[in-house]
């Protein structure tokens, strides 16, 4: 079984992910309400995964032909 190759881009976008979670888990910080800040990250993200789950091209007009 080999390893496979490192995908940046995921890890990049996943670090700050992991400090929100941390930062929620722990209760926040002093200056940082909660209550709105929690709320707003999590529309946040969800419109995040709607842009990122979208087809990437267009689908073609014409369908393959069976062989």
């Amino acid at each position: 079984m080999s390893r496979h190759p490192v995908d940046l881009l995921s890890f990049v976008t996943g670090l700050p992910v992991l400090g929100v979670g941390l930062l929620l888990l722990s209760g926040g910080l002093s200056g940082l309400a909660m209550e709105s800040v929690g709320p707003a990250v999590a529309i946040g993200l969800g419109v995040l995964i709607l842009v990122a789950a979208r087809p990437q091209s267009e689908p073609k007009d014409e369908p393959a032909p069976i062989d």
